[in-house]
């Protein structure tokens, strides 16, 4: 019982910190786009959820410490998934960095921002199949559809390149909080479990 407790609390302060950073960078790619017409008001109030996800991140090592180290064994099956969410991982950025050198090599650098998003949304949907979560696929779902539309709407001129890219990382940072809010109610429950 306790490795299992052990075992959710690391994922979700794993998950954590990984959606930590991924907002961060998201919030920092829109005040850039935005040019300080948003008063930095964008970057205050995700700054605000950052915190309590900070909050969580330290509350949830905190409780780790606690758990006593159990023999941890990992399964075949474990390994392998951990071995493909690795390529996964490594073709998301490497497609990022292709997308990067091509674009820039056409001159079309103002769409990277919409490319950069469609490779994140599309790396949930082998990361939903791999671990078994619907919750993947339906970020997957927004973070492609949110791309497209940004891609399109710079594409037709619809609105200028900076708020495109602008929206598009907000709504890119709104997916990373989803997630995060995600991890914690994961972390919460495994935590509570343990008390039981």
């Amino acid at each position: 019982m306790e490795l299992n407790v052990k075992k959710e609390v690391e994922k979700a302060i794993g998950g954590l910190f990984f959606m930590i950073i991924n907002t961060v960078i998201w919030t920092l790619i829109a005040e850039y786009y935005l040019e300080n017409k948003d008063n930095r008001i964008v970057g205050v109030l995700i700054g605000l959820v950052i915190l309590v996800f900070l909050f969580f991140y330290v509350r949830f090592t905190k409780f780790q410490k606690t758990v006593p180290d159990a023999i941890e064994t990992q399964t075949q099956e474990e390994e392998q998934k951990d071995k493909r969410f690795l390529w996964i991982f490594g073709l998301e950025g490497l497609g990022i960095f292709l997308a990067k050198n091509i674009l820039v090599n056409i001159n079309h650098n103002e769409l990277f921002i919409p490319f950069f998003a469609l490779i994140v949304g599309l790396h949930f949907f082998p990361l939903g199949k791999l671990f078994k979560r619907k919750f993947d696929y339906y970020m997957g779902i927004w973070t492609s559809t949110v791309a497209i539309i940004g891609l399109y709407m710079i594409i037709q001129k619809i609105t200028t390149v900076n708020f495109a890219n602008a929206i598009i990382s907000i709504c890119c940072a709104v997916s990373t909080i989803g997630y995060g809010v995600k991890m914690i109610v994961s972390g919460q429950k495994a935590i509570r479990n343990n008390v039981k």
